[in-house]
This record gives structure tokens, C-alpha cells and sequence, in this order.
């Protein structure tokens, strides 16, 4: 790890050598109280395009999920691009950015998010950043802990897998169940729960807005609800139809019993990991970012070199101990431009590391990382990252992750008096857990391919479409922005 951290230091020194530009004479031109990089400026026709002021941004939401069902939503944006006088107005993609999303399932899942984002703050080098979420899910996902779960599915697609668990049988009395009565396994890999999150996070930016510093503190409350025992409505009777059924024991409880039997080998023991029932925690998170992309919500050019750190303990109120740490590269290699309107193709390059260690490690932070410069990514499935695959499919102490994408803008129009281009997406991602150090292995990856559409409406909102397919799943998604 050292020395990855001397690697990623070096490397932000070496580059700002070579590229450090601190033009006293153009730095009173543009009237910046403090020197930019020119490699942040926007230029062109992403320039001319941007719009002055406060606009928003949003649509309803519709979508269907195999797990959620039928959603119905809505994801706003509030943005303040200042005017084309303010000497920021070529430097940054807003000067103030406010989100809102709200969305409700067919099968129960409601959530509320709330964030705000003030680059330059009262045109200093302060950058303030916040977000508060809530949600209540019957349908959380958990496959288990440990790279043992890169195994497939027994049967290896999600379908067929569900289909088999869905199904109801009359109790086995040898199990001490009730013949008379129908059991299943419907929500062997489900929790219920309800969490209520908030992060604040206060950064600084040096070397003329390429190297950014920042501290954040996070707080997060869950509680968890488990299906043991409980009847569920939807499991598939013997003649094909939906059927009552009580719910045998889930994966979760599983492993949380074994752990408390001290079966040998169990992955909550070997892992230290808690929060059976959910808990409180509160972080304090760190990190190093350096970045010279163009343009942050659609880079075309430019690098992000980070290293992120969170770590909670009994000390700060937190019911955990444990630390986190990440680094990540992105890359943004512009292939061409084109056209009258300067339609840009970019390959983008993802690639991330994470471990954690503790003595007590809440088991749903296993499945979430924070990165510096994105916030939180929720591992190792899903919108994030490998979307071929389910939502927190994979889950270990140490995490590889990446993607790669083709992103070629194929339109650019007006409409409704709103800036709009259209892009085309091929994708791939790749990611693997492992148990430790002893055990990294670049092998046995898991990996998806697919095909996606960007619409950027006024350039910084980006509406995202994925169709992802792997060995195990096919999944659509409609999100707010890029992935990375």
C-alpha cells in the first residue's frame, strides 16, 4: 500500500511539473482571484453552448427492476451556471448544483435523496458538497461474504436461481416443520431495511485547482428486518400459481448464526464482521484527488488520480470499528471531433482498489466503498460497477473493480429552448473480491459487456441508459449521470 501511495503522489508531482502554467498576465484578464489551470478551462462549442444563470433539469421517472418491480419517481436538478461575465463561468461546470430524487416500487421500496454541490465557494478554493438519503427496502439483496461467492449460481442464471427458490413444498417434518402448512425459500437472499444517511464533505483545492484536499464526516442509522419465519405471498405453489408460504431461514441468518455457534471457518468471524440488526455509525473520511479533466460531468480529456480513507470507531458514537482506504485512476482519452457542432468520441478508462480492516465491520459496509471524487459506489453489482450482474452480488474485504467505455456523441440539437446531444455507449466491466493480501490473484474475474445511450441535457445533466448482459443476468438502467 505504501508503496501504491508513493506511486500516486509522485505521479501528481511529476505531472504538475510538466504542465504547471501560472500566467500572471492572463490570470488579469480573466479576473480569477487565483490562478486555473488551462486544462480546466471548457472551450468551443461546449463553451458557447453552456447556459448563463439558474435552470433545472428533470424528468419522470418509469422503470422496471426484477427485484423492485414497477418504479415510478423523479430526478431533479437545480443548477446556477452564473453568467458568462463571472471569470468561473469557463473554469467550472456550475457554480452551484442542488439534486433531488424521490421514487417509490411496486414492491416497496421507497427513497428520497437530497444533495447540493458549491464548487468555488464565495469564489474561493473551498468546494462544499452534501447529500442526505433515506430509504425503506424490503428487497435488499445478500449473497453471502467472501471470494467464495465468485462461484456461479446453482442454477448459474438469476432467473432460473430465483425461479427455484420461489418454489413452495409442503414442510418436512424432519426438519420440525408443519406438513400441513407450505414452506420456501423465496427471500433466502433478502433483507428488509430502513436507513437514514448524511455526508458533508469540505475540500480545498492547490497547484491552480488540479490537486484537491478534503475531509468529510459521514453519519449513517439502519435497521434491519429479516424474513425468518415470516409468511410471504409470492412464492409458487405446487400447481404454478402464487402461493402463501413461510420463509425458511435466509442466507443472512445463515451466516450470522454460524457466526454465533462458532462454526469453523465462518466467513462473519474470519472477517469480523456485525450489525446482524443494523446499528449507527458515524465516519470520518479523508482524501487526496488529483484531477485535470476538462469538463467533470462529461469529461472529454483529462486524468483522476485519488485516495480516499474513511474510518469509524466506538470513540466518535460509532457502534463499529474499522478503516477503509481506496485509489482509483480514471482516464479520459479524446479519439476525435467532428462536425459543425464539434461532436466529441472519448474512450474512458476506469480502474479502483479498495480494502477494509476492523474489529468489528458493519457487514453492509463491505458492500459500499466511498471514493473521494464520486462518493459513494455500491459493490460489486449493479448501477455502479459490473452491471451485468445483481446488486451487491459480490461482497469481500478487498475489492478490484473497473470499466472501460466508448463514448461517441451522435447529435446535438435544441429543443423546448434546452441544449440536448445524444450519445452511444459500449461498455465493459470487470471485478473481483478476494479474502486478503495472501489471496490477491489477477484471475477468475467476473465480467459483463453491453450497450448504452447518454443524453445530456444542457450538457451537465446526463441521463443514462445501460443494458448490460453477463453469464448470470441481463439488467436495464435508467440513471442519473455518468458511471464515472
Amino acid at each position: 500500500m505504501k508503496h501504491a501511495l508513493f506511486a500516486l503522489f509522485a505521479a501528481l508531482l511529476t505531472s504538475h511539473a510538466l504542465t504547471a502554467q501560472r500566467d500572471t498576465t492572463e490570470r488579469e484578464e480573466n479576473l480569477l482571484p487565483f490562478v486555473i489551470s488551462e486544462e480546466k478551462r471548457i472551450t468551443g462549442e461546449k463553451l458557447a453552448r453552456k447556459k448563463e444563470g439558474f435552470y433545472v433539469t428533470g424528468f419522470p421517472r418509469f422503470a422496471y427492476d426484477p427485484i423492485q418491480g414497477f418504479g415510478l419517481g423523479v430526478d431533479a436538478e437545480i443548477f446556477n451556471n452564473g453568467d458568462r461575465d463571472d471569470p468561473f463561468f469557463a473554469y467550472t461546470p456550475y457554480r452551484q448544483r442542488y439534486q433531488v430524487s424521490l421514487w417509490a416500487a411496486q414492491n416497496g421500496k421507497v427513497a428520497a435523496k437530497f444533495g447540493a454541490d458549491i464548487p468555488y465557494i464565495f469564489n474561493t478554493r473551498w468546494r462544499f458538497r452534501s447529500r442526505f438519503s433515506f430509504a425503506d427496502n424490503p428487497n435488499k439483496l445478500y449473497f453471502g461474504i467472501g471470494q467464495d461467492q465468485l462461484a456461479p449460481l446453482d442454477p448459474p442464471f438469476f432467473g432460473d436461481y430465483n425461479d427455484m427458490l420461489s418454489m413452495a413444498h409442503p414442510g418436512n417434518p424432519a426438519l420440525g416443520e408443519n406438513p400441513d402448512l407450505l414452506y420456501t425459500d423465496r427471500r433466502y437472499n433478502y433483507i428488509a431495511y430502513r436507513k437514514y444517511a448524511l455526508d458533508l464533505i469540505l475540500e480545498r483545492s492547490y497547484l491552480d485547482g488540479r490537486l484537491r484536499v478534503l475531509g468529510a464526516v459521514g453519519f449513517t442509522l439502519l435497521s434491519y428486518r429479516h424474513y425468518d419465519g415470516q409468511v410471504v405471498e409470492d412464492a409458487t405453489g405446487p400447481d404454478g400459481g402464487d402461493a402463501e408460504a413461510i420463509n425458511r431461514t435466509t442466507r443472512i441468518t445463515e451466516d450470522f448464526n454460524d457466526a454465533q455457534n462458532d462454526v469453523p471457518g465462518n466467513a462473519w468471524d474470519r472477517f469480523n464482521i456485525t450489525g446482524y440488526d443494523g446499528g449507527f455509525s458515524s465516519k470520518v473520511k479523508a482524501g487526496v484527488i488529483y484531477d485535470t479533466r476538462d469538463f467533470e460531468p462529461d469529461p472529454h480529456s483529462g486524468t483522476v488520480l485519488e485516495y480516499g480513507f474513511g474510518g469509524t470507531d466506538p470513540f466518535i458514537g460509532s457502534d463499529f470499528s474499522y478503516t477503509r482506504h481506496m485509489v482509483q485512476w480514471l482516464q479520459f482519452i479524446p479519439l476525435f471531433e467532428y462536425g459543425d457542432k464539434q461532436l466529441e468520441s472519448t474512450f474512458a478508462v476506469r480502474n479502483a482498489f479498495s480494502f477494509m480492516q476492523g474489529s468489528d465491520i458493519f457487514f453492509r459496509e463491505i458492500f459500499d466503498v466511498w471514493s473521494a471524487s464520486q462518493g459513494r459506489i455500491g459493490l460489486l453489482g449493479g448501477e455502479d460497477n459490473l452491471r451485468g450482474y445483481k446488486k451487491f452480488r459480490f461482497g469481500a474485504p478487498f475489492y478490484g473493480f473497473g470499466s472501460l467505455e466508448w463514448r461517441t456523441q451522435v447529435a446535438s440539437f435544441e429543443l423546448f429552448k434546452q441544449n440536448w446531444m445524444v450519445s452511444a455507449v459500449p461498455f465493459f466491466d470487470y471485478g473481483r473480491t478476494w479474502d486478503g493480501w495472501s489471496s490477491l490473484k489477477l484471475d477468475n474475474f467476473r465480467y459483463n459487456g453491453g450497450i448504452g445511450a447518454r443524453i445530456h441535457w444542457n450538457q451537465s445533466t446526463i441521463i443514462r441508459l445501460d443494458y448490460a448482459v453477463s453469464a448470470e443476468d441481463r439488467q436495464f438502467f435508467l440513471v442519473f449521470g455518468q458511471m464515472f
